[in-house]
Parts: structure tokens; C-alpha cells; sequence
């Protein structure tokens, strides 16, 4: 393990008792990818059950030179299509999509912990290979909640998890009435959650903890300069430890590149949202002022919702056509359709591989269930480990006390004439394998 523990720092300028501290965190190295040969279709192929292994994969991401895209996932469709896609090194669960498509509800604090929870299990595990970020909120409560996010987070397969100041509970930063907590509740809010990191890190396991500042939207009357607070806030994160910081609504290129310069050092996230009026910056653009991650949290719901109501729209026109013509028409002009290919749909939510999964494990194939011996047990089960012949057993060397006794168990009509044969074979016998004497003494 090539963790290292740095001093920790004391607490008590936050009213903490003396002696109470959280450890500063320090990344990890690089860890190499191990390949194990597949013998069996994706489907079945193991994931780990909680987020170690992602967040392993998600540091070497991040640690890479440039700007990753991460968009954003609200259910586990969503996820699996951008993990297909081969396209994206990871991916983001919004709390803003899963309230939305969840609940039907608006992002203001109605998606309790197990609604976020049992909706990341599902996307975890749709994600495969493809290390998800969970949207924590504000951790769900006080600093007791904030651990058990993490914990629950972890244990749902998230790589990262984000942990943010609104007060509770809280709403989307673009929403009205946004609000953050003062800056030492939530520095101690942040504390919280890096204790819960680096105890799960003590114990073998991993992952990350994101701190974001929504202060830059605040509407707190007490905070005088929105952006300088944003600052101040996440070099405290900085400082406390946080693997990376993200400080919600940056309004110009200016702010964009001061945040970047005081966080030099940091991981930094830029999130954007589709808003009118508001330029959404790629992910070269965010590299150029110096983010490491150019995150689109909305960008798939969106573009799924307006798929359902354009669909809606075509389908609620009475006696008019169905989608289906109008995708043939659209497709000869534009080469785009209203609705995804069924064989394409089929295949994106898992068919195939489902058919793969239950090809590999027919019961045809394992016959050795009923005869050892068949070809096909070897061939399904460690064909590679060959085990040498077993040696031939040596032919038992023939017994002349057999050979008598069939001889005594012939056929014969005198009795006595018999018995002095056998005698007399008997002696031979005895004298032919080495013996000596008999019932006559030594014969020449």
C-alpha cells in the first residue's frame, strides 16, 4: 500500500474539542491494471461491492495531463449507454437527474440518502468498468450524516463522492433562495466526510472525496463578496485535505483562471449547465484555465426528456402516423431518426449479452455432471491447466497358485488319477518359480 498519513492538524479553531483532528489527505500512486483473460460474457463478469477499485481507477484519470469530459447519469440506462460508448473515462451521478427521474421532482432536497443510494447501486453496476462520482448534497444532515454518506456511498460502488455547503435542506445552485452554511460549519463538514475517507482507506478500501462551495450563488446577506468567499472556502478544503474542489457558478474566464491560480495543486471541476445566455465551454477550453474535469451534469437528461416529448408529440397527433414513418422519413433525409433501431435498443440494454451469458453456462455444456469423464468438462474447466498423464498400471505378473487350481477344477473321470496330477503339477509349479520341495521332494 503506498498510502502515507500526514500530521494531523488540530480542529479546535472550530470549536472542536483539543485533541480532536481530522488527517490531512495525501494521494496515492498509480496503480496497474491487471488483466485477467475472460471466460465468460461481460455480463457476468464480477464487480467489486463497494467503489475501492473505482476510485483507484479515478485517481489515475485525474492524474492525467488535459481536461477529462464527465458527463452527467441519471439512472442506470443512462449510465450503461455512456460506458458503450467507449467515449467517456467516467461519469457523474446528478442529484438534480436522479431527483428528476426518480421522483418527478424538482432538485430541492426531496431525494433523501436511500433514494440517492439505491439509485447508485443501480448505476454503479450498469457503469461497469467506469468509475461513477456520486452527487452527496450536503451529506444528508449533520456531521454524523455526512459520515454515513460517505460510508454508503463507498459501499455502493461510487469512486468519488462531492460533499457541498448549502445549508439543509438544500436546492439546486441555480435555483431561488440558494444559501450556504457559515464557512466554519462547513469546513467541519468536510472534515466529517475525510475522517469517514481515510477510515475506509485505513481498513483497505478507497475513495474520494470532492469538496464544492455553492457561495459563489449564495443569497447569505452576511457574505459581502460571493466569489472571494468561494476562494477562501476551497483553500480551506485545500488545506483540509480534499482530493479535489469545485466552486459552483463561476461568472467570466477572470474568475474561471483566479480560482485555478489559488487552487494550484488541486484537482479542480468545472460543472456547466445548459442556461440561456451561457456559453458552454469544451473540455480543452476548461484545460486552457485550468481545470482537470469539465463536468455537463444536465446535458443527457435534457436531451432525453426532449426525445420523450418530441416522441410524445408525433404519437398524440390522433390519426396521424406513428413514429416509425416519420423516422423513416427523417432517416432518408438526415441520416438521424425520432427513435432508436429496435435491434439497436435490443442490444443496448443487454440482450445479446444476456443470450451470451446463458450460451455460456447451458447445461449441454457441462456434462461432467453426469459423466466425469466427458471431453467438455475438461474443455470448460482449466483447459489450460494441463495435468500430465496419469502412468499406465504395471501388468500384475501371473499367480501359479491360479494356474493349479484351474488345472485341479478340470475335468476327470478318475479321482485319484487327478489328485497325483495336481500333486505332481503342483511341485513343478513350485520348482518353476524358484521355490523348491513339493509334495515329492525335489523333481529333476
Amino acid at each position: 500500500d503506498t498510502t502515507s498519513i500526514m500530521p494531523t492538524p488540530s480542529l479546535s479553531h472550530l470549536g472542536f474539542a483539543r485533541g480532536v483532528a481530522v488527517p490531512r489527505g495525501r494521494h496515492r500512486g498509480t496503480f496497474g491494471r491487471f488483466a485477467r483473460p475472460r471466460r465468460v460474457p461481460f455480463t457476468v463478469e464480477a464487480y467489486a461491492h463497494d467503489g475501492s477499485s473505482a476510485a483507484r481507477r479515478l485517481r489515475e484519470i485525474l492524474d492525467e495531463p488535459g481536461c477529462v469530459s464527465m458527463p452527467g447519469v441519471h439512472d442506470a440506462l443512462s449510465a450503461k449507454l455512456i460506458a458503450r460508448s467507449g467515449r467517456f473515462a467516467c461519469a457523474f451521478m446528478s442529484g438534480y437527474g436522479v431527483a428528476a427521474s426518480r421522483l418527478g421532482d424538482p432538485d430541492v432536497g426531496l431525494a433523501t440518502l436511500g433514494d440517492m443510494v439505491d439509485a447508485g447501486k443501480s448505476i454503479c453496476r450498469a457503469a461497469g468498468d467506469m468509475p461513477v462520482v456520486g452527487d452527496g448534497d450536503t451529506g444528508f444532515g449533520g456531521v454524523a450524516n455526512v459520515r454515513r454518506t460517505v460510508f454508503e456511498y463507498h459501499a455502493a460502488g461510487f469512486a468519488a463522492v462531492s460533499i457541498e455547503d448549502q445549508v439543509f435542506p438544500k436546492r439546486c445552485a441555480y435555483g431561488k433562495g440558494v444559501r450556504v452554511v457559515p464557512r466554519r460549519d462547513a469546513v467541519a463538514r468536510l472534515a466529517a466526510a475525510l475522517s469517514a475517507r481515510d477510515e475506509i482507506r485505513a481498513k483497505g478500501g478507497d475513495i474520494l472525496v470532492i469538496a464544492r462551495t455553492d457561495s459563489r450563488m449564495a443569497t447569505n446577506p452576511e457574505i459581502e463578496d460571493n466569489f472571494k468567499e468561494a476562494i477562501l472556502r476551497c483553500f480551506e478544503f485545500k488545506q483540509l485535505g480534499a482530493d479535489a474542489v469545485w466552486a459552483e457558478g463561476p461568472r467570466s474566464g477572470a474568475e474561471m483562471e483566479a480560482f485555478n491560480v489559488a487552487m494550484e495543486g488541486t484537482r479542480t471541476i468545472l460543472a456547466q449547465v445548459e442556461r440561456p445566455g451561457v456559453e458552454m465551454l469544451s473540455p480543452g477550453r476548461c484545460a486552457e484555465l485550468g481545470y482537470g474535469v469539465a463536468l455537463y451534469g444536465l446535458t443527457l437528461l435534457s436531451a432525453s426528456a426532449a426525445a420523450i416529448e418530441r416522441a410524445a408529440r408525433v404519437m398524440g397527433q390522433g390519426d396521424q402516423d406513428h413514429p416509425t414513418s416519420k423516422q423513416r422519413a427523417e432517416v432518408m433525409e438526415s441520416g438521424a431518426g425520432l427513435l432508436m433501431p429496435f435491434d439497436d435498443l435490443y442490444d443496448a440494454v443487454g440482450f445479446n449479452e444476456h443470450y451470451d451469458l446463458e450460451d455460456a453456462f447451458d447445461g449441454d455444456k457441462f456434462a461432467c455432471a453426469e459423466d466425469p469423464g466427458a471431453a467438455e468438462c475438461a474443455a470448460d474447466f482449466g483447459a489450460d491447466d494441463e495435468s500430465p498423464e496419469p502412468e499406465p498400471e504395471p501388468e500384475p505378473k501371473p499367480n501359479w497358485t491360479d494356474e493349479v487350481n484351474a488345472f485341479y477344477e478340470s475335468d476327470s473321470d478318475d479321482r485319484k488319477a487327478r489328485d497325483d496330477q495336481y500333486k505332481r503339477f503342483y511341485d513343478q509349479q513350485r520348482l518353476k518359480n524358484g521355490e523348491g520341495g513339493g509334495f515329492f521332494g525335489d523333481i529333476d
